[in-house]
């Protein structure tokens, strides 16, 4: 700004000299002259000093006495008031909500400097999310964290050497944000193939996160404290004034309830919604799950019931309910109807013992074709089976930690203990 400032003044009186160097030429070649109003402008527009040069440089205009008495006169109007500006700046630079103007200003045209000076881009994480250090994300990130950052400054106590200043901050809604961007950190963590975040990851997973979203604009009130030291007023950074300038964002960071106990609950039931056959196959570590011992068919029927397993699978949460740090819901998972399949299978096996083939056969011959006899009854297996169970989980201070069980596990293979029961009882 004051480049600009100087440049301006610089060239106004440049050319209030040279137009007066100009009116004098043609005054001695008679020819069209320059209008007086131009050149009254000209000094009124702060180029009066140019003027005044070019009069008595060029010997024009000195007998006028509008311009001995005016050009003067206006020179001294415009001295008196840089000296009134001046003085009101020094006073100015003195108090200490200019040294929190500056700052902020900084901190509105994204300076990364400032931004960093105030706002430790590893406080926006916490240890439990992410480790390292930031890297060229970071500075995206955050400049798109800023992006819709006001301020304005209300008024400033001054006690001694100390002072205190407040001041409204207009940002996006850090709530809304930090939901957002726990619910996709979390979507990650809680993913079979999920790797460990680094703080690179966690400053992309923000800058998506900023940019796929928008968010209504909040008014805060943030308030400095400023030591008086030699060189002016320094504002004393402090953790409760770094949360205030990113509007509580630190703080709905590391609120382990910032996601309620069903939304997180949610999650880890949707993580699976992403599995193929193949990996259902690894979640549930499926080897030999119907203990056929056959080599033939044994790796064909858990592919077929893992790809079951990834076309029937469904979840609703009926009820969840939190009290403090403890939580309790009911829900219900969808998985294959395997009563119907067992029941199935039980009946062609009932065929094949009638048959004459099943009693000439060999041990190793019987155990191929019961093992077919199974695969093909999953093959043809097209009901769902709904069960419905409890879950009891707890919030470690960090977030809502759940822990699946049997039963959960159970549920996932459609009842798969209670149709084996009833397919032993009948055989």
């Amino acid at each position: 700004m004051k480049f600009f400032l100087i440049l301006y003044l610089i060239l106004i009186n440049l050319f209030g000299f040279s137009v007066m160097g100009i009116d004098k030429r043609r005054a001695i070649r008679h020819r069209w002259r320059v209008p007086e109003r131009v050149l009254f402008g000209t000094a009124f527009c702060f180029g009066s000093i140019g003027i005044l040069t070019g009069m008595y440089v060029f010997r024009h205009k000195t007998r006028h006495l509008s311009f001995r008495l005016g050009i003067p006169a206006i020179l001294a109007l415009q001295l008196l008031l840089a000296g009134l500006l001046f003085f009101w700046n020094e006073r100015r630079l003195g108090q200490p909500s200019l040294a929190v103007e500056q700052e902020l200003s900084r901190i509105e045209e994204l300076d990364d400097a400032t931004i960093q000076s105030f706002v430790s881009y590893e406080n926006l994480t916490n240890s439990h999310i992410a480790s390292g250090s930031p890297g060229d994300e970071a500075t995206k990130a955050v400049s798109l964290f800023f992006k819709h950052f006001q301020y304005h400054i209300h008024n400033e106590q001054i006690d001694g050497d100390t002072a205190e200043v407040s001041a409204t901050l207009t940002n996006i809604d850090m709530h809304a944000l930090a939901q957002d961007l726990c619910r996709e950190i979390l979507k990650r963590a809680v993913a079979v193939s999920s790797v460990s975040m680094t703080t690179a990851d966690y400053y992309q997973l923000l800058c998506d996160t900023l940019s796929q979203n928008s968010y209504d604009e909040v008014v805060t009130t943030a308030w400095f404290h400023l030591a008086r030291q030699e060189q002016g007023w320094t504002i004393l950074v402090d953790d409760e004034l770094e949360d205030a300038l990113v509007g509580g964002f630190i703080t709905c960071m590391n609120d382990p309830y910032i996601l309620s106990a069903k939304t997180v609950l949610g999650l880890h039931l949707d993580a699976l919604t992403s599995l193929d056959g193949a990996g259902w196959k690894d979640y549930l570590n499926l080897n030999d799950v119907f203990s056929t011992c056959n080599e033939t068919y044994a790796a064909q029927i858990d592919d077929t019931f893992a790809a079951l397993l990834a076309d029937s699978y469904g979840w609703e949460i009926l009820t969840c309910h939190e009290d403090g740090d403890q939580a309790e819901a009911a829900i219900r998972i969808t998985g294959p109807d395997m009563a119907a399949t067992l029941q199935a299978y039980k009946e062609s096996l009932l065929s094949y013992a009638a048959t004459a083939k099943s009693i000439r056969d060999s041990q190793s011959e019987q155990s191929d074709e019961t093992s077919r006899l199974l695969l093909e009854a999953l093959k043809n297996t097209a009901g769902t089976h709904t069960t419905d169970l409890s879950l009891s989980f707890s919030n470690n201070g960090q977030t809502w930690e759940i822990s699946f069980d049997e039963a959960f596990t159970n549920a996932l293979m459609g009842d798969l203990s209670a149709a084996l029961t009833e397919f032993e009882q009948g055989t």
